[in-house]
């Protein structure tokens, strides 16, 4: 994907400005009732906002005398936390933003969020706030969105990672390489083979994380720390977000399309990426089969990781391969788990 990069990104002033909330958004209007382009939620797979039509002027609403800071709506899904709820973050880092409320519309997951806000010396409960119908407020700050699929990045994107990597500080050990695995939160899906995979770099020297398993800050750590990250494609890729610049990131491909997502994530990570293909043909999004292919392979012989060659590796290779290739052998195998 080929985006502009634009640091001319601000925070804007609106004096009188309303806020209409829905189910998820947090829709802003300047004072004269017009809507505020991107204070909506992009589209999923879209390079687009979901528009509002202009208040009419006959609407009822409360006034709030205060000044406000505007996040709007924030996923809990961390692909799109990531992608989507974090690109006004960089906001909260300048001073502007200091001891305002937050407008914020947040989805589920109210620890993490807690735990999150609370690095940047929010509390969640008091200062992140949600009007329940149309008010007007005396100054509205709203931060432009520092990542816009298909249009443009901007160098703040990076800058909530950076700083939540540089403010969490851990009593624990740290890997200089690391393999982060899908096998357990992938159990029960048709996507085979990763706990062969995984059993390789685990004998080669990588220390195997589940991240579903360990805690937020921790996590945190481990990325910020290590030299060499290994994940396979998809969401557990954005992690490098929380990497130090010049990590090294090898992404095993379950499949053979990359997310776009991805390769901008790479680029504001500044990481040196490798991508491996590591899937059986007829792989996709939802069915795949991660195989030992010759680039992984390749890869393996040249970083000296020894492939494992016994009878138990080429058991659990061929009951994944039927599985895989045979849609009714995996529903009956999982139907006595």
């Amino acid at each position: 994907m080929e985006l502009s990069t634009n640091n001319d990104i601000r925070i804007r002033e609106y004096q009188n400005a309303y806020i209409l909330p829905d189910e998820q958004c947090l829709f802003a209007f300047d004072a004269d009732g017009h809507f505020i382009e991107n204070t909506s939620k992009r589209r999923v797979g879209k390079e687009e906002y979901a528009i509002c039509d202009d208040l009419t002027g006959s609407e009822e609403c409360d006034y709030v005398d205060e000044e406000v800071f505007y996040l709007g709506f924030i996923r809990s899904h961390w692909g799109h936390f990531m992608v989507d709820g974090t690109v006004r973050m960089w906001g909260l880092l300048e001073n502007i933003s200091k001891g305002k409320k937050i407008l914020a519309n947040i989805e589920g997951r109210q620890s993490f969020f807690e735990e999150w806000f609370g690095l940047f010396g929010i509390d969640a409960k008091k200062d992140i706030i949600k009007p329940q119908k149309l008010t007007r407020y005396k100054k509205i700050y709203i931060p432009d969105v520092s990542y816009y699929p298909g249009h443009y990045i901007s160098d703040s994107f990076i800058a909530p990672f950076r700083y939540v990597a540089d403010v969490i500080k851990e009593d624990l050990e740290t890997y200089d390489k690391i393999y982060l695995s899908r096998s357990r939160i992938s159990r029960g899906s048709k996507q085979l083979g990763e706990a062969s995979v995984e059993k390789v770099f685990a004998a080669a020297g990588f220390k195997v994380l589940y991240p579903e398993e360990i805690p937020f800050r921790h996590q945190i750590w481990y990325y910020s720390h290590c030299k060499t990250l290994v994940t396979t494609t998809g969401t557990i890729a954005h992690n490098i977000l929380f990497a130090a610049p010049g990590t090294e990131l090898i992404i095993l491909d379950r499949y053979p399309l990359e997310p776009s997502h991805q390769i901008v994530i790479n680029r504001a990570a500044r990481a040196r990426v490798q991508n491996i293909p590591a899937y059986a043909k007829g792989s996709n999004h939802e069915n795949n089969l991660m195989c030992f292919t010759p680039e992984l392979k390749e890869y393996c012989r040249r970083e000296g990781i020894k492939i494992m060659d016994d009878a138990g590796s080429h058991i659990r290779i061929a009951l994944n391969t039927l599985f895989f290739r045979i849609p009714k052998a995996y529903k009956l195998y999982w139907l006595f788990q």
